[in-house]
């Protein structure tokens, strides 16, 4: 939103709407210097963020090097208590923040009001101190779980421990809709998902090949990204909940990752007169790229997915030719054509994609100019 505002002024500019001695001022105003406070504030949160990670790690490590030391009381009494610390810890910080909150100032107007809810909601959905507890109880769950199979000899299957433990953080993830808490949830799917695959392999070979479990790791991914999407864009009462844009943009990472990986393999592993496959697995290629393309190019505007849309398809393009490349005979020719084609797609794609960003920061600035006269 920024980078729009920003791109907006530079357009006024040279449009001669501002004059160059308050060019300055007006990239401020759209993206001010960070002042000493937000410095402080950032470095408290990596600090604190830190300090959460490296006391869970440094627990389960305990455990691990003093396995044999350790009775199993108290193993599970260390593991406990520092749940019991976080969740602790979790409810102490909140119940503060709402006190703060909901404390009556009637001295302040509602402009101040405002700014002190919308500092209300970043402090409940966002990085937090709060959520730092709830991501060292997720952690610690995730430890306690182990340590119950390893104890005790339970889910002989290791892809029970985490999907197990993703179902269990889900509450966690949902309260505090925090980024992190959310992409260690997806993160837990997929390893378990692909731990079930490699598990019963022998079972399943017959129905899931290679090929087919990246094509599910692809639709899963996917569908982990339109669910975020959809109920942010829904106007319900858990909204705020799944406003995670790194959970987001990581799905759709992964996801078109896996479909990348999918048409590369069947570009080079099969054959295009005895598999019946290529044709379906090429139009689910095709079908997912133009999907997201139509999406985030017309009805939700941004570079990020039509970037990881380009690069897949020049990925593909490449591939295609670098299979031609190893059945002729002309090598060095081959070569010369394939790195031309590398640039020209580069160049043509890092082209469209800036005269993109100018449509979309003219629309964005078309769209304040009438909420302003509304």
């Amino acid at each position: 939103m920024m980078t729009q505002e920003r791109s907006a002024i530079w357009h006024w500019f040279l449009d001669g709407k501002i004059a160059p001695a308050n060019l300055k001022t007006a990239m401020l105003e759209a993206y001010p210097h960070p002042d000493a406070n937000k410095w402080q504030q950032l470095i408290a949160n990596i600090l604190l963020y830190l300090g959460v990670l490296l006391l869970s790690a440094g627990v389960i490590f305990f455990m691990a090097f003093n396995w044999d030391a350790l009775s199993h009381l108290n193993k599970f009494a260390i593991v406990e208590a520092t749940f019991a610390l976080f969740i602790g810890g979790f409810y102490l910080t909140n119940r503060a923040q709402e006190k703060q909150y909901l404390q009556p100032d009637i001295q302040h107007d509602q402009h101040h009001w405002r700014a002190q809810h919308n500092q209300h909601i970043q402090q409940t959905y966002g990085w937090s101190l709060a959520n730092a507890m709830l991501l060292g109880a997720s952690i610690m769950l995730g430890a306690l779980l182990a340590l119950v199979g390893q104890t005790y000899q339970t889910g002989a299957d290791p892809w029970q421990l985490f999907a197990i433990w993703a179902v269990l953080i889900l509450p966690f993830a949902y309260i505090a809709g925090f980024d992190l808490l959310w992409l260690l949830m997806v993160v837990l799917i997929n390893v378990s998902l692909g731990l079930y695959l490699q598990s019963f392999a022998s079972v399943f070979s017959f129905l899931l090949e290679d090929i087919q479990q990246i094509a599910l790791f692809g639709l899963v991914n996917l569908v982990i990204h339109l669910l975020f999407t959809l109920a942010k864009r829904w106007q319900w009462r858990g909204q705020l909940h799944f406003h995670c844009p790194m959970v987001e943009a990581t799905s759709l990472l992964a996801s078109l990752s896996a479909f990348t990986w999918l048409i590369v393999w069947i570009i080079f592993d099969f054959s295009y007169d005895s598999s019946e496959q290529v044709i379906y697995y090429a139009l689910l290629y095709l079908a997912i790229l133009t999907s997201i393309f139509a999406w985030y190019r017309y009805r939700s505007p941004s570079l990020y997915p039509l970037t990881l849309v380009l690069t897949s398809i020049s990925t593909a393009i490449v591939s295609l030719l670098s299979r031609e490349l190893f059945d002729s005979h002309d090598t060095i020719g081959g070569f010369f054509l394939i790195a031309m084609v590398v640039i020209g797609l580069t160049s043509g794609s890092l082209y469209w994609l800036k005269q993109l960003q100018k449509e979309f920061a003219q629309t964005a600035t078309l769209n304040s100019e009438e909420a302003a006269h509304e």
